[in-house]
């Protein structure tokens, strides 16, 4: 073999262990960050296993500038000394996630599923008086967005064109899942624009609307229904609107002709990166909080609708009927 070659030879090796030492040191984190799935080039042991998710709770989550954030870590990194396996660390994992993030964050362990994930219906539209009241039930990534999208925004569309004169939008129970569908489906009610931001430590994110497509906010997602629509829009929330289903409430936050009705939010208005750890464990790490076109932003704490009310359908439909709504007049 000559000089020549053996010195191509030793320059490959050296890229290639360079390369790989890359991927061992830097797979896990930005694989997770990147990819939506760490990257490990052997299987991890149950101590590697958690502490990669501690580094990326430590450059993303939201309030890890936090001195709980620390004590939490340091903690966790005394208490893997003593596990043997993999799922000997979840409840160490989330106790971490839920100090790096807040309470929306957390290890979701293989062959559980997040309420959301539960059977859950379609959107379902019903037109009564003149007032088209569309009911928007929690979603997921793992299902189909486009068929709950147009789900909503087909009928929505229909009944505005022929002749609804106002709109209610029933967020109640909606505990959250996937934001994209979500906003595709009213995104006839809504106009075209930055709508919601994402409000993190590392700037503001935003959520776009165009047309009757939604970019920035989960799944893109673009309604098949198209137009868009100036109507009086009654928005009802109950203790169970949470997650997605806040943000969708405060897509129509500081709108003209937009009122919300019922009981206080969960208090979940806040945005995730979720990723799947090789066994199958789901990890959702809060990373930002939403920002309204008003500026305002919104966290932990429960959103307070407009009027206070057990019975916000009756009076949704009374303010619509104030908004030009009355088809008795």
């Amino acid at each position: 073999m000559n000089k020549v070659r053996m010195v191509q030879l030793g320059i490959l090796a050296t890229v290639g262990f360079a390369g790989f030492s890359l991927v061992w040191v830097f797979g896990p984190v930005y694989g997770a960050m990147i990819f939506g799935r760490p990257i490990y080039l052997l299987p991890p042991s149950p101590q590697r296993y958690a502490e990669s998710v501690f580094e990326i709770a430590e450059r993303q989550g939201l309030y890890v500038a936090t001195p709980e954030f620390a004590t939490a870590r340091a903690k966790a990194e005394t208490e893997l000394e003593y596990v043997d396996t993999v799922a000997d660390t979840y409840p160490i994992i989330d106790a971490v996630l839920k100090t790096a993030g807040g309470k929306h964050s957390a290890l979701i362990v293989p062959g559980r599923i997040s309420p959301e994930r539960q059977s859950a219906p379609l959107p379902e539209v019903t037109t009564q008086e003149g007032i088209a009241t569309l009911t928007l039930p929690p979603t997921d990534q793992q299902w189909d967005g486009q068929e709950y999208a147009n789900a909503a925004a087909e009928p929505l569309v229909k009944s505005i064109q022929g002749g609804a004169c106002g709109v209610i939008v029933d967020l109640r129970e909606n505990t959250g899942g996937d934001l994209g569908p979500m906003l595709a489906g009213v995104s006839a009610l809504l106009p075209d624009g930055e709508v919601l931001w994402f409000s993190s430590s590392g700037g503001d994110s935003p959520v776009t609307i165009k047309g009757n497509a939604v970019s920035g906010g989960g799944t893109p997602t673009k309604a098949s229904a198209q137009g868009k629509f100036r109507v009086p829009t009654a928005l009802l929330i109950d203790e169970k609107t949470a997650s997605s289903g806040e943000a969708t409430l405060l897509s129509f936050r500081g709108l003209d002709q937009s009122k919300t009705f019922g009981l206080p939010t969960a208090g979940f208005a806040t945005a995730n990166m979720t990723f799947e750890m090789p066994d199958g464990a789901r990890v959702m790490l809060t990373v930002a909080q939403n920002k309204t076109r008003t500026g305002e932003t919104f966290g932990e704490d429960p959103i307070v609708p407009d009027q206070l009310t057990a019975f916000p359908e009756r009076a949704a439909r009374e303010w619509l009927r104030t908004q030009g709504c009355d088809i008795h007049a």
